[in-house]
């Protein structure tokens, strides 16, 4: 059994801000959950993923959400799908950190 409080997950510095690995593909079958904070004004690095679907939870603030050329305004309290093979970032346009949960299904090799 996996069970763990947020605060008790260790939290990694990045470019953009902090990241914590809540549930790591390591101890799942498919699944990988991240807690992200990114500073006011910044954005994330434009990434692909080949072979995984994700789901962006955002819990406070708000952004600017970009997959491939499309762009999109966000805010807490939505959900986000980001397809296989899509670029996307996603930039704090809000007063403070923006903070989203990163659901990431790969697949089983």
């Amino acid at each position: 059994m996996y069970i763990k409080r947020f605060k008790d997950v260790e939290e990694v510095e990045r470019q953009y801000g902090r990241s914590s690995k809540l549930l790591s593909k390591k101890v799942t079958e498919n699944l990988d959950i991240g807690l992200y904070k990114v500073k006011k004004g910044v954005s994330t690095i434009p990434r692909i993923h080949e072979n995984e679907e994700q789901a962006y939870i955002i819990l406070s603030d708000k952004g600017r959400m970009r997959i491939n050329n499309e762009e999109q305004d966000v805010e807490e309290g939505m959900v986000l799908y980001i397809p296989r093979k899509s670029e996307h970032n996603i930039k704090n346009t809000g007063k403070s950190e923006l903070i989203y949960i990163c659901v990431s299904d790969w697949p089983i090799t």
